[in-house]
This record gives C-alpha cells, structure tokens and sequence, in this order.
C-alpha cells in the first residue's frame, strides 16, 4: 500500500470531472460487519492496476505491483504544483469564483499522451459512457491484462500494437467512423512522425498544430490533448458544455470556438486550462440548465 500526502487535493471531483476515462468508482458500503467501506477507485496507470480511495489529506493506493512508487502517484495527480497560486491566478471573476468554491482540490491529470490522444478520438461526437466503453473494448482486447484484489483491467494497447489493427476490427468494436482516424493516428505515432513526450516541451501553439495533422483531430481534441496529456496548462476546450459556461462572459452571444479561446487566455491567464476544467465540472454538474 502506497500512501501520499495530498494538501488542497479532491481524489472526486480530480476522477469525476470528465478529464479521464478509465478509472471506476466504487461507491461508499457498510462492510461486512457493518463497518463503513469508503469510496475508492479503480484504474490503470503506469501499466499497474490499481485501487485509490482518499482519507482527508491522505492518498492511498492499494496494488500489488512493486514498479508503481509514489513518486507515480504525485506526477500523476499533479500534487506538486501549488493549487493555491493556480486558482488565486484564475480567480477573476465571480462565475470562476463560485466553481473555484464548489469543486476545490480538482487537478488537472498528467495522463499518458498516447492514451489521451487515443481517447479523445474517440471522444467525437460521443458521450463520455459510450467513450468509456469503447477505451475499455479495444483495451480489452489488444492491451496486457493486469488485476488486483477482484479488480480485472487492461493496460491500454501500444500505438505500434494498434497500427497493426485492421480497420474493421476496430470498426467490430464500436468506434464507428472513428476507427481510421484511431488506426492512422497509431501509425503517426509508431513510425515517430508525432513525437508525443517531444510536444510536452514545445510552445502550445506548435503542440496544437502538429496534434491537428492527425485525422479526426480538431481544434477542440487538440486542446484536449494539449491539456491533459502534454501539461500546456493554457489550452481551453471549447465543447457545447464550455459553449454554455462562456455565455457568460459575452453576455450569451454566440461566438466562435476560436473566439472563445482568444478570449480564455487573455482573461484567465497561463492557467486557463484549470479554468476550463472548473467551468466545465461547475457547468455540467452543479448550475441548473
């Protein structure tokens, strides 16, 4: 067991936010002597399954695979970047400040590249139930099997293993007119032509151009991507969610996608990713309409 200290840090809100789509939330139970059995988690990360559940300012990981330290845990969770100075630089204005309120210690993931540029492919025109389940079919069945304590998951498969994927096996497992874009992707990715780790360096504006040579990747999996897989913490996804949130800024004109991150960056600052994330969770779960 693995057990980090995690200050100003929310394990439900960091999970639940839509940012992620592989970990499964076991909701709090009374044991079997009626002892309560608190909310935990179940992911795969760093090739490890593993389960986390979190005790007031304590993250706990339970797996039983020595290579996960808890060094990996903190790059992860980003529990070394000082949330405190990056909400106080975005707190600007009241709509920010009341999601800053209700969803405190959500972090953005630093998640594997490949997997988040694979994933948000197939986040197109999509929900996120239906994206987790088909991440989970084609881990399933082309990634490595890894399991702890009943937990029974996959590791996510390699770009090299996915270019060699015929298009209708993918097709076969329910990612549509996405699975060309997935399979050519893999191949990009396999032959070096996008050096995913390379593009965590670059400025955000050449990480989002070369994501975009990808087919299927627009401007907003793009931002995705940028953010939450490469660490370009000025992205801002812009989906119908963050369409609504913005209204509020400009007064519920519609404006363009391009408009609306222009916008972001200059009114949010270098953080505005964050910013995102938390207009993004405070529009969708908390605000009505």
């Amino acid at each position: 067991m693995l057990t980090v200290q995690a200050p100003d840090f929310s394990l439900q809100h960091t999970l639940e936010c839509g940012q992620a789509f592989r970990w499964r939330k076991h909701p709090a139970a009374p044991g079997p002597s009626g002892e309560p059995i608190p909310v935990w988690y179940d992911g795969v990360i760093f090739g490890c399954a593993v389960r986390m559940r979190q005790e007031g300012e304590t993250l706990i990981a339970q797996t039983l695979d020595p290579s996960l330290t808890a060094a990996h845990l903190r790059h992860y969770f980003a529990l070394d970047l000082d949330l405190a100075r990056v909400l106080a630089s975005i707190d600007v204005d009241a709509q920010i400040r009341g999601a800053i309120a209700q969803f405190r210690g959500l972090r953005v993931l630093r998640q594997d590249p490949w997997e988040c540029l694979a994933s948000f492919i197939c986040s197109s025109y999509n929900n996120i139930k239906r994206i987790e389940g088909m991440i989970e079919r084609v881990s399933q069945a082309y990634g490595t099997s890894v399991s702890f304590n009943g937990f029974r998951g996959c590791t996510f498969p390699s770009p090299e293993t996915l270019a060699a994927v015929p298009e209708r096996h993918l097709r076969e497992l329910g990612l549509g007119f996405r699975a060309p874009y997935l399979r050519a992707t893999a191949r990009l990715v396999a032959a070096g032509r996008l050096p995913l780790e390379q593009l965590k360096t670059t400025s955000y504006d050449v990480a989002r151009a070369s994501l975009m040579r990808c087919d299927g990747v627009g401007e907003k999996v793009a931002a995705c991507v940028a953010l939450f897989g490469l660490s370009h913490y000025e992205a801002f996804p812009v989906d119908l969610w963050m369409e609504r949130a913005m209204r509020y800024y400009f007064r519920r004109r519609r404006v363009t996608a391009a408009k609306v991150q222009e916008f972001a960056r200059e009114h949010f600052g270098a953080y505005a990713g964050y910013a995102q994330q938390y207009l993004y969770h405070y529009v969708r779960t908390a605000r009505p309409g």
